[in-house]
């Protein structure tokens, strides 16, 4: 039994040692900064491209709602084609930063755009919207077209 458990191979600390040594690596400061940051750059700029839009329907009007904290009603536009609806969001800043010790001069730019096209139904006026935004709250409300009601005969 001895000479089966001596045939098998044993554990060899120096793999043990490099695993260490890369855990070691991708866990100090800088790399893990970097990481950090290119996680924060691939999974905020996806999550906030998407806005977020409720629709409701009443007797006499469909309203779309959409919430948008933080942006200015200059950076949003609505565009109507056919039977479709489209919300644009875009923010722009541009930074300046100087430096009088160093002289140094720093400039940013950076601009996000998220867009969502809605189908709306053939039996409202799109043509007759009408937008409003207050506190952060988009708010669309589209007419509906004269509905007929047809009475029933005996």
């Amino acid at each position: 039994m001895k000479d089966e458990q001596e045939k098998l191979p044993q554990k060899r600390p120096t793999q043990n040692n490099l695993m260490t040594s890369i855990d070691a690596f991708f866990s100090s400061s800088p790399i893990k900064g970097l990481l950090q940051q290119m996680d924060d750059f691939f999974g905020n700029s996806f999550a906030e491209a998407s806005l977020s839009v409720e629709t409701r329907e009443t007797a006499t009007e469909l309203i779309i709602i959409c919430k948008l904290p933080g942006i200015k009603k200059e950076q949003i536009s609505i565009e109507t084609f056919d039977k479709y609806l489209t919300i644009s969001v875009k923010n722009e800043e541009q930074l300046e930063t100087i430096d009088e010790s160093t002289h140094f001069i720093s400039n940013s730019y950076s601009m996000k755009q998220a867009k969502r096209t809605i189908p709306v139904p053939p039996y409202v006026k799109l043509h007759a919207l009408q937008a409003n935004y207050r506190d952060g709250l988009l708010q669309i409300r589209i007419p509906k077209k004269n509905i007929k009601k047809v009475n029933i005969q005996d």
